[in-house]
């Protein structure tokens, strides 16, 4: 079971995305906040991080940074999500540090090939 941390303001999306993995039996943690999801990396280690562009309090770029630069969240791998119809999203999101960028929403194959690939379940 991998424990994945999903980064989102939208409550639905994060609702959907905990659902959806939990039927792969995994675990989600949720943060609505670029602030909660910095406090939870360090509390809930996950396994995974899959955070949206567009959060409230920063980008989802910076926060990929911040993960990236910090030693004790830079080797866990960052998917960026996003609905963003900025063609260049993909590439600046592997370019602050996430292994992958994912177009929403996001089919449920995708999903559980993306954390069989990341993670060691």
């Amino acid at each position: 079971m991998a424990r994945i941390l999903f980064i989102d303001d939208d409550p639905m999306t994060l609702e959907t995305l905990k659902r959806s993995i939990e039927l792969f039996g995994h675990q989600a943690v949720l943060a609505r906040s670029g602030e909660q999801a910095q406090e939870l990396v360090v509390e809930q280690t996950p396994d995974l991080i899959m955070t949206d562009m567009n959060i409230p309090d920063m980008d989802g770029i910076s926060l990929v940074k911040q993960f990236k630069q910090d030693p004790q969240t830079a080797q866990i791998p960052v998917v960026v999500l996003s609905a963003s119809p900025e063609i260049d999203a993909g590439d600046i999101s592997l370019a602050a540090g996430a292994e992958e960028f994912l177009t929403k929403p996001v089919r449920l194959e995708k999903l559980q090939s993306v954390i069989d690939r990341y993670t060691n379940d």
